[in-house]
């Protein structure tokens, strides 16, 4: 009787297979009407415009942007720029000021250019974490100031 009995639930989970494929299915198609996707916790948001202080090298923002994290308190600013010298810069610092359309101070900091060389007319790459002000917390639209020094020669 054992023997029978192995025989019938062996039948019945061989055939329960596309029965059971569907009803995952039907769960999946009811948990996702149910729990739509959220939005995602730390939006990017792309630059408006970046301008270089006066005293800076001649690299110029080519773009930027910036995710807010940690509840809020801390922003990741990446980007690229662009050496619009005729000669090669290396080990260049960035000093970074981000502002709020009304030009109140978000973040502020400083970091360095990837690759450390950088020649004439190549771009590189930028990324600050730091702590938001205030004046951040629902920063739709910024501006970036920059000013860049290199090693001397």
């Amino acid at each position: 009787m054992n023997d029978r009995r192995m025989d019938r639930i062996r039948l019945t989970f061989s055939t329960s297979g596309p029965v059971r494929a569907a009803a995952l299915a039907a769960l999946a198609l009811l948990v996702s009407a149910c729990f739509p996707n959220p939005q995602p916790a730390n939006p990017t948001h792309t630059g408006h415009w970046a301008v270089r202080s006066p005293e800076s090298l001649p690299l110029d923002v080519v773009e930027y942007t910036w995710t807010f994290f940690n509840a809020g308190r801390h922003i990741r600013l990446t980007g690229r720029v662009r050496n619009n010298s005729d000669q090669a810069h290396q080990a260049v610092t960035l000093e970074l000021t981000l502002t709020d359309e009304i030009g109140k101070v978000v973040a502020e900091g400083q970091t360095h250019v990837f690759p450390a060389y950088l020649p004439a007319g190549s771009e590189g790459s930028f990324e600050l974490v730091s702590l938001v002000s205030s004046a951040g917390r629902n920063l739709s639209a910024g501006r970036l100031l920059t000013s860049a020094r290199a090693l001397p020669r």
